[in-house]
């Protein structure tokens, strides 16, 4: 009798990702059926393969035992800080014994790093085969839609993507990530690859956005400076920009006896804390480990029961994460207590006791 089948919908990070946790926990590539099956040479959108991830440090520890990591922006400090408000938070790599807090990639450089060792096995024809679709025992779903069963929570808020060059910030600024909160939403510059270049996600009400995007680069150059201030000296937008509007989907369940549901296709969050590819790369690895188990035989339990055992295992990290972020995003726009605010992000800076929590939880989730 032939061996049951995994599949895998999805060939984004995630689902690459989940892949080869498999294969690194010992079950056979030949009994995981990929959905689609990646291929290395395939072109990626240009848009979407310029997308730009901040993947935490926890992350790339977990990215670095299945794949070589792509080119990055080495996050080494994080500023956290509020318009018109003096409070502000500084969170340090030293500080905190890691070499770094995280690193910034780009979409297109990570999924060709994981396509590239993807292709480095051999897995199951796929669901498509007569012969394969029968002997499908779970679908692991990765495809990046979190369904009906979502929960949604609407910001009223869109983000601005975009580059911004500063060829005059100083050397000590070049590792550095800076959270600025306005009235309407956070303000984010991630350090890219290229040396003194920042990706700009700027939230803000949709109508504002829409605005921005439609202003000469000269005159959004010095909008943005008006919120982001002189630490980085003169800003020049580069390049495209592009919008999002923003939202939370999270799915109630994210197991069934036969299918589960991972990364975006679990959740998907606003990026105020950059937390959202992430969590899908937990949720990738825990049920890589969970499943693994059965798979191998060293636990007298089936899927259905290794599934329950991954909705239980996740639901702590899955649940602080998301509430984390939805706190962010909204509790920063409320005018009434940014003054309280302000003193907490000062209070932080000044304790590292209360700081390092926070940047831990950030960097590696609840475990």
């Amino acid at each position: 009798m032939s061996e049951t089948l995994w599949r895998i919908k999805g060939a984004g990070p995630v689902g690459l990702a989940c892949a080869l946790f498999l294969i690194r926990r010992g079950v056979p590539s030949s009994t995981i059926a990929l959905d689609p099956l990646p291929v290395p040479s395939q072109p990626i959108p240009a848009g979407l393969a310029a997308r730009v991830l901040a993947v935490s440090y926890g992350s790339c520890q977990l990215l670095g035992r299945i794949a070589t990591l792509p080119a990055a922006g080495r996050i080494g400090r994080v500023e956290v800080s509020m318009s018109g408000h003096l409070g502000r938070t500084r969170i340090v790599a030293d500080e905190l014994g890691v070499p770094a807090l995280g690193q910034v990639m780009r979409y297109g450089a990570l999924l060709d790093s994981l396509r590239q060792a993807a292709a480095q096995h051999h897995w199951a024809s796929g669901p498509d085969d007569p012969e394969d679709a029968g002997r499908i025992e779970l679908t692991i779903h990765a495809e990046g839609d979190a369904g009906e069963d979502a929960r949604v929570r609407e910001f009223d808020q869109s983000a601005l993507l975009g580059e911004v060059a500063a060829p005059q910030a100083g050397n000590e600024h070049l590792n550095t990530a800076f959270e600025r909160f306005g009235d309407n939403g956070p303000l984010a510059l991630l350090p890219l690859p290229q040396s003194r270049r920042w990706a700009m996600v700027w939230c803000d009400q949709a109508d504002a956005c829409e605005a921005r995007r439609a202003l000469e680069p000269a005159h959004l150059s010095a909008e943005l400076q008006k919120r982001a201030g002189d630490l980085l000296g003169p800003l020049e937008i580069c390049g495209p920009l592009a919008l999002a509007p923003l939202m939370r989907r999270a799915r109630r369940k994210i197991a069934t006896p036969d299918a589960v549901w991972i990364g975006n296709a679990a959740q998907s969050l606003h990026p105020v804390a950059g937390q959202g590819l992430n969590l899908g790369l937990r949720d990738a690895f825990e049920l890589a480990d969970t499943l693994s188990q059965t798979r191998n035989h060293r636990a007298a339990r089936g899927v259905r029961d290794a599934l329950q055992a991954f909705e239980r295992r996740r639901r702590a990290d899955r649940s602080l994460t998301i509430g984390l972020t939805d706190l962010m995003a909204e509790s920063f726009t409320w005018p009434l207590i940014r003054p309280v605010q302000s003193g907490v992000l000062g209070a932080l800076d000044m304790l590292s006791a209360l700081r390092a929590p926070l940047a831990r939880q950030l960097m590696f989730g609840r475990r």
